[in-house]
């Protein structure tokens, strides 16, 4: 399996029925780490797709793959890249650092003058960010 198997793409309405298997494989993974996240329902997801603030990775069977979604602060002067998730079936293929290149991306075209980050708990992410250009601060400096 290799990246070329996957479409990453701005989600839409015609995306809203993965939003359950979302929150789903989030709230899992999460207790698989041992980290305390928000979960989320899946009309908040659904809702991020509807308003074009996420990113979706089918595999090119239509199997869902992976999302993130895109959440403003301070009348839209902060965007975060939050809620990665891959789906456990197609890890280890760089989908997430994809994904991760993909909402960036997204939130620099709607957001230009924001200040952009992603808050993470897990070191993976970290490495994925930190190779995207992130640069890592304490939670006092975000804003």
């Amino acid at each position: 399996m290799q990246l070329s198997d996957f479409d990453i793409i701005v989600a839409s309405e015609k995306h809203v029925s993965y939003s359950e298997q979302i929150v789903e494989e989030m709230a899992e993974s999460a207790k698989a780490r041992g980290t305390g996240i928000a979960k989320r329902s899946p009309d908040y997801v659904a809702n991020k797709m509807r308003e074009g603030k996420s990113v979706i990775a089918l595999h090119k069977d239509g199997t869902w793959a992976g999302f993130c979604y895109i959440e403003t602060w301070s009348h839209e002067k902060f965007v975060a890249n939050s809620g990665l998730i891959v789906n456990p079936e197609f890890r280890k293929v760089g989908l997430a650092k994809a994904i991760k290149q993909e909402i960036f991306n997204l939130s620099r075209t709607k957001y230009p003058d924001a200040k952009i980050f992603g808050l993470t708990t897990g070191l993976a992410v970290m490495k994925i960010n930190s190779d995207l250009g992130y640069e890592p601060v304490t939670y006092s400096e975000l804003t």
